[in-house]
């Protein structure tokens, strides 16, 4: 009986792992993008217009997973202009909520 109930608490705190691993890993997505929005709002602030490649790089590397239109509209922008970059997140964003 002992052994049972053992058992029994062991499963369902396995069950809320898997439960909270499914949720974080559906929240990721929209981490990313909160981050990199953050990231590219200090650029404009400071006038900094260029957004740096490396993270035009990664950005686009998660935007050609999620919308191929939306990847084309970063790459499109050679300049890697912060506010147009601002508005591809933003627009990736409002895909992912």
């Amino acid at each position: 009986m002992l052994a049972d109930a053992i058992l029994t608490i062991r499963r369902a705190n396995e069950a809320a792992l898997r439960r909270r691993l499914a949720l974080r890993s559906q929240r990721h997505p929209i981490v990313l993008v909160d981050r990199w929005l953050g990231e590219v709002e200090t650029l404009v602030e400071a006038n900094r217009a260029p957004v740096p490649e490396p993270l035009v790089r990664e950005i686009s590397g998660f935007l050609r997973r999620l919308d191929g239109r939306l990847y084309r509209r970063l790459r499109r922008n050679r300049g890697r202009n912060s506010l147009k970059v601002l508005d591809v997140l933003f627009d990736a964003e409002e895909q992912l909520l």
